[in-house]
């Protein structure tokens, strides 16, 4: 299918959506079970969506279309399906190296010039490599970069036919001649105009142009109270905790203290492994960027 400027855009514009919602989950679920062991706001925005993600969705399709409309027809390319980007179907070639070679310096680059944006522009730290060997301004590091790697592969080999066919279909849905398509027309678009209104809304918001708002909060002390009542609550429950535990017998505790010690010490592969990647085991460089809510913290 050949695409017209405008299916194109509004094509787009729905992967970049899209890319942005995936990214937001697989960041939330990264930190809760691997960096930041929590449940944290993964990225700048209140609302589930990282537009970093959503920019190297659009930037991975669209490397793997300028290559395959540019690269001579006698270079064959991965095209499992056939009329992918207009390309007859072929097998895994050598030529599959550069274009997945270009996506893979692509993302790197992506996730440097974000991190210095948010560093040096915003003060913000949406995540910290800096106590990874290797790291460039704690924003790149090599461990990462081989995780791109795999990334640029797995959407070249596994993910690029299917999101070639799904702009398709979204654009024949959106854009085809078919009884109804007026109507599928209106309400695809009434849907990502609402869906790109929220993101605006979000971003406007989470640039500090409604700090004045939190400002008079803070001043009235509604905000101190609420963090004392916060911590009220935390310190009771820790009294109950501490009363439950004392309560217990004592073959009891001797066990709960067993089970801790176990969960506490790390296996000795896993010591090995971060004495490799980590300057320094010890330190948890994630510790301090974000709040008690689970924001992101400016740096002063």
């Amino acid at each position: 299918m050949n695409f017209t400027f405008s299916t194109l855009m509004i094509a787009l514009l729905g992967l970049f959506l899209f890319g942005c919602v995936i990214g937001y989950l697989i960041e939330l679920l990264f930190r809760r079970f691997v960096s930041a062991k929590k449940w944290v706001n993964p990225g700048f925005l209140f609302g589930p969506w990282l537009p970093l993600y959503g920019f190297g969705t659009v930037l991975m399709f669209g490397l793997c279309s300028l290559f395959a409309s540019a690269l001579p027809s006698s270079w064959a390319i991965y095209n499992p399906f056939g009329n992918l980007y207009g390309r007859a179907a072929s097998s895994a070639s050598v030529y599959d190296l550069l274009v997945i070679g270009c996506i893979w310096v692509s993302l790197v680059l992506l996730e440097f010039l974000a991190g210095v944006i948010f560093v040096k522009g915003f003060k913000v730290r949406l995540w910290d490599y800096s106590n990874m060997r290797g790291n460039v301004l704690g924003v790149i590091c090599p461990v990462f970069n081989v995780i791109w790697l795999g990334i640029a592969v797995l959407y070249y080999y596994g993910l690029s036919p299917l999101v070639y066919e799904l702009m398709v279909q979204g654009a024949e849905f959106m854009f085809g001649t078919s009884d109804g398509a007026k109507a599928a027309h209106f309400g695809t678009i009434f849907l990502l105009g609402l869906a790109y209104g929220l993101f605006v809304v979000d971003l406007v918001k989470s640039l500090g142009l409604f700090s004045k708002a939190r400002k008079i909060v803070e001043e009235k002390g509604i905000l101190t109270r609420y963090e004392e009542l916060k911590l009220e609550a935390s310190r009771r429950k820790a009294e109950a905790a501490a009363k439950l535990y004392e309560a217990l017998p004592t073959g009891i505790k001797e066990e709960i203290e067993k089970g801790k010690k176990k969960i506490k010490e790390p296996s000795k592969f896993k010591m090995a492994l971060r004495k490799i990647v980590l300057i320094d085991p010890s330190i948890n460089s994630t510790e301090g960027n974000y709040d008690s809510s689970g924001r992101p913290t400016k740096e002063e």
